[in-house]
């Protein structure tokens, strides 16, 4: 313990008119700030990119407007929040857009130069907009505190958004119950039933621990309640989608620690490899034929409920405009799928997201963004993490990522889209270490 004299040594060991600096108070108050707002931020990204709300019209083809007015201002609300963690830590938000991918820049000049020759351009600028700003609050939070923390927030998110619906469900049969042709199908307060069984399935991977299980608490409890929730929802919408990624999702999780368990990455490259020739190849018509399974079990055709005639159609459109596509978000729109496609029923989606992209960016988009994914994926299973937690958070990215790919199969909007699941897509995809932990190995170093 110092004493009296050695405090007054101490201070005369200072030369004359040195004043010691002061605590950076401002800077503990600035990061603690810039962490509220980007947590603000990523919830208000993750309820945006749902669209629940109250009084969603149950009847499909009411033709209600998806976004009401209280999720268009949820969305223009991330832009200034956006713009205060910008002037709170400007080097932070430079770094993540200062590692873009060059399949990235493909994908984006192959949007830009869709929206030139777009059929609708004011459409397909909304469109991008709407895409950037709902994906740069996850994007931050990821690069800023780990897929760790990220998962926590996307697990609290499933967790509020299950239990909400199954009371929302309860409490207001007339909007949570589907008529029309869906009818007796849920979607709770979701705009149509495979919308709420995609959030579902994804929420539920994002919710199964493969950890041993510990000391029982009541988060625990909770949590299983949610994932309970979750299998009633989906079970409840009648999608076969939605059905197929629960149980794909729930095997890959368990099938991807096997891989992880071997530390050697040389090892884990090859048994990957083999994966994607095995397995690439052959998961596409395993998916489909179980999908058509399930469909037949919820009383639907084996046609998965008309998308191939809908196929049919697209299919030679998109070699009347290869390179540039109609226009970003264009064959998201109603009108457009109507002036394109003849149907004896109301077909308001490709209900392909590769076929969609392909369509609306064109034949290099597209290609870009699928190599993009399968490097991103190949590179997230060889990637060797000391970390438990880490480790358990890779893995399920990388099981979000095969999730949508193949989802993507039979639904819209699962990529590039303001929709649904665009804020797990960006976390999945990301690799940027959060910058506490780089500076802290650093100093260790």
């Amino acid at each position: 313990m110092m004493t009296i004299e050695n405090a007054a040594l101490a201070r005369n060991h200072y030369p004359a008119g040195y004043h010691r600096r002061a605590a950076p108070r401002w800077r503990v108050r600035r990061d603690v700030l810039a962490k509220l707002v980007l947590t603000i931020a990523f919830y208000a990204s993750l309820w945006r990119a749902t669209g629940m709300w109250y009084g969603l019209p149950a009847n499909f083809d009411d033709g209600a407007a998806v976004d009401p007015l209280p999720m268009k201002l949820l969305l223009y609300g991330l832009i200034p929040l956006s713009g205060l963690y910008f002037l709170l830590e400007q080097r932070q938000f430079l770094r993540v857009f200062s590692r873009i991918s060059p399949f990235i820049v493909v994908v984006g000049i192959s949007c830009l130069t869709s929206i030139a020759f777009s059929i609708d351009r004011g459409a397909s600028l909304k469109g991008l907009a709407a895409v950037i700003v709902l994906a740069v609050p996850p994007l931050l939070y990821r690069a800023r505190y780990g897929n760790v923390e990220a998962f926590k927030v996307l697990g609290r998110f499933a967790i509020a958004a299950a239990f909400i619906n199954v009371v929302y469900t309860a409490a207001f049969p007339q909007f949570a119950i589907m008529r029309g042709s869906y009818a007796g199908m849920v979607k709770g307060a979701f705009y149509h039933k495979n919308t709420l069984g995609q959030f579902c399935s994804v929420s539920f991977v994002c919710l199964l621990s493969t950890e041993k299980l510990g000391r029982l608490r009541y988060s625990t409890l909770i949590r299983w309640a949610a994932m309970l929730c979750l299998l009633v929802l989906i079970v409840a919408t009648k999608s076969s989608t939605a059905v197929v990624l629960t149980m794909f999702g729930s095997m890959m999780l368990y099938g991807v620690r096997v891989i992880h368990i071997y530390p050697n990455r040389l090892f884990r490259s090859f048994v990957v490899f083999l994966l994607f020739l095995i397995v690439g190849f052959g998961a596409s018509f395993v998916y489909l034929g179980v999908a058509s399974a399930v469909a037949e079990a919820f009383g639907k055709d084996i046609t998965f409920s008309g998308r191939t005639n809908i196929w049919e159609q697209l299919l030679p459109l998109i070699w009347d405009r290869p390179l540039t596509g109609y226009g970003f978000a264009m064959f998201r729109q109603p009108e457009v799928m109507e002036e394109y496609v003849k149907v004896t029923f109301d077909a308001r989606s490709t209900h392909n997201t590769y076929l969609e992209l392909a369509l609306n960016i064109g034949i290099p988009g597209i290609t870009a963004w699928t190599l993009f994914l399968l490097t991103r994926l190949f590179r997230k299973m060889t990637i060797v993490d000391p970390d438990p937690a880490e480790s358990g958070a890779r893995r399920k990215e990388i099981v979000i990522i095969i999730l949508i790919m193949l989802g993507a199969m039979t639904e819209a909007g699962m990529m590039l889209a303001p929709f649904i699941l665009w804020p797990h897509m960006v976390i999945a995809l990301s690799e940027l270490r959060p910058r506490l932990r780089t500076n802290r190995n650093l100093r260790q170093t």
